[in-house]
């Protein structure tokens, strides 16, 4: 057993899983001196999400990617920890289950391409129920209400109003973010790498102007 569980085509699955133990150990440890490394990962990530769970990963770009994934909605260390337990639990599952069913043990490279599209979708609908009993993940800078005048920069598509698209943006403390943005009036749209400023904040997405310099 031990071998299957330190054999080639499983390391990648044992490190996933060594990692969720370390994460474990780390915040442990950070509580007994004060220091929680749930609160130390969310302040130092650079990316905070204005995205609704719900938005369409089919619209393409990489905001409602990571809004799928749940990256708005849970605390980093948490996502961190629900989609390497997944990685690794999906990866032995399923070699376990081919060496003991049929007798094969899969290439490594289809082995964890497999396991990564299997855990992406438990991280989701997993991430979904688990987000609702937990506060949701907000950037300890900045509040979203406060992109208002702020410059963004198009990097997905073309906005039109009725089809917002995606646009990055830096606070002032230097802060990354995604968010989408539609034009303000009809007879406008922005296209990609096009700088516009934020007017007014919608549900899900902002309105937005040309910038003119």
């Amino acid at each position: 057993m031990i071998e299957f569980f330190l054999a080639d085509t499983n390391i990648g699955f044992a490190i996933a899983l060594c990692s969720v133990l370390a994460l474990a150990l780390l915040e442990g440890l950070g509580m007994l001196i004060g220091l929680s490394m749930m609160n130390l990962l969310d302040h130092i990530s650079p990316i905070d999400l204005d995205i609704d769970i719900d938005t369409n990963i089919n619209s393409g770009g990489l905001t409602p990617l990571l809004g799928w994934l749940c990256l708005n909605r849970l605390p980093l260390l948490i996502w961190l920890v629900l989609f390497l337990t997944s990685f690794g639990m999906t990866g032995y599952s399923l070699n376990y289950l081919l060496l003991n069913s049929v007798e094969i043990s899969l290439p490594s490279l289809l082995s964890y391409s497999l396991s990564l599209i299997i855990a992406l979708y438990l991280t989701h609908y997993i991430g979904a129920p688990l987000s609702r009993l937990l506060p949701k993940n907000e950037s300890s800078a900045t509040s979203n209400s406060s992109f208002n005048g702020l410059i963004a920069t198009i990097t997905i598509g073309t906005a039109k109003q009725g089809s917002p698209a995606e646009a990055s943006l830096v606070d002032s403390y230097k802060q990354k973010h995604y968010v989408l943005v539609s034009p303000d009036s009809n007879d406008e749209e922005f296209t990609q790498g096009q700088q516009v400023v934020l007017v007014e904040k919608k549900d899900h997405f902002w309105l937005a102007v040309k910038f003119t310099q």
